[in-house]
């Protein structure tokens, strides 16, 4: 992605109105046609489009600024993740409140095992250092990257035990088909799901 000098007040502008239409538009859940269209219209909008052609050089290039940049780590943003997360008006749960919601306060984050792509870390009973799990959360359009991590330590020889959260969208909730799917997956795999129903 090229580096354009885009003034904070201009990239905030234009971040916290692009962030907030997206959140209105349930952006995770766009098909790629919905997302060219938002595309379209965020180059067109005097208040996006209008305020970064003057950094970007023309208007072909407010889309891969977005898509390769804010619109890129979107998903991190609204868990208060990144440099772009200052920009987001309705955030979503973190994985510290994840884990509260779904574990129970019992657990806690060790230390420092925080990972990201996809959003994990390595969790613990409280007062306890041999009761340890690892714990990943995302969306079940990222699944496949979710059981990514668990895969590679089952093959290294890791044997702490891995749940896997999905989140499950209050505005389009998983099948019963989806849910019987991860339930094969997690057989195979020898991992937990659980599921965290987000607002």
């Amino acid at each position: 992605m090229t580096d354009y000098k885009i003034p904070t007040e201009v990239e905030a502008a234009v971040l916290s109105r692009v962030f907030e239409q997206a959140a209105e538009a349930d952006w995770l859940n766009l098909q790629d046609s919905d997302r060219t269209r938002l595309y379209q219209q965020w180059t067109d909008d005097p208040e996006v489009g209008g305020r970064l052609i003057g950094f970007v050089g023309m208007a072909a290039n407010v889309r891969p600024w977005l898509k390769d940049g804010p619109m890129k780590e979107y998903q991190r943003a609204r868990r208060g993740v990144g440099k772009y997360a200052k920009y987001v008006k309705r955030p979503a749960a973190t994985i510290d409140e994840i884990i509260a919601k779904t574990l129970g306060g019992e657990w806690e984050i060790v230390p420092r095992s925080k990972r990201q792509k996809p959003m994990r870390a390595k969790v613990r009973r409280v007062g306890s250092e041999d009761d340890e799990l690892h714990f990943v959360a995302g969306p079940d359009a990222s699944f496949k990257h979710l059981v990514w991590p668990a895969i590679l330590d089952r093959s290294g020889g890791e044997t702490a035990p891995w749940t896997i959260c999905v989140i499950d969208p209050f505005l389009n909730p998983l099948t019963r088909e989806d849910k019987a799917r991860h339930e094969r997956l997690a057989k195979f795999l020898g991992v937990r799901i659980i599921y965290f129903n987000e607002m």
